[in-house]
């Protein structure tokens, strides 16, 4: 039996997240982090790269590509007709319209199964809230640093909390 299970695991594809090459930016790394988190994904290679046919090739796409179709796990967020926000992509149950990166694209789309996982013990409703605070304190911040909103014009858009949507380079 443990014959198979090495024969199966080494067989097996390993699971590919793909993101862009170059600097790295807040929102990929955090979408990437959340992803890694889930089990799914828990031992999956991350693939930096801009080329397509690389990126045909990974299970899900943060960052890059030109395409956001959660179908076919595509969470890209930079092509000129995206303007999607929470607001718009919950039919308004979450009331946030700042437009979201692709760290917001990945958390709407598995930030209540990633709280799951990190929640087990608590409630739906508790983790319904935490799911909402947790966007308007932490992740829309994220969301309009990456795509140039500013925080303020009179009254403040979104609340500065980390300052953590700050281009990296390594």
């Amino acid at each position: 039996l443990s014959k198979m299970v090495q024969e199966y695991s080494s067989k097996r594809p390993c699971v590919r997240i793909g993101t862009h090459s170059g600097s790295f930016h807040c929102d990929e790394a955090l979408a990437c982090f959340m992803l890694k988190q889930l089990p799914e994904y828990k031992d999956a290679s991350i693939v930096r790269t801009r080329d397509a046919a690389q990126l045909s090739e990974c299970d899900i796409v943060v960052d890059v590509g030109g395409v956001y179709d959660p179908s076919t796990h595509r969470y890209d967020h930079h092509q000129r007709s995206f303007t999607e926000t929470m607001a718009s992509l919950t039919d308004g149950k979450m009331n946030f319209n700042t437009k979201l990166s692709s760290a917001g694209l990945v958390y709407l789309h598995f930030g209540r199964k990633l709280l799951d996982q990190l929640m087990p013990d608590s409630s739906d409703n508790h983790k319904e809230i935490v799911y909402k605070r947790l966007y308007e304190y932490f992740m829309e911040e994220i969301d309009a640093v990456d795509n140039g909103i500013n925080a303020t014009e009179e009254k403040p858009k979104y609340h500065v909390t980390t300052h953590l949507g700050v281009e990296s380079a390594i």
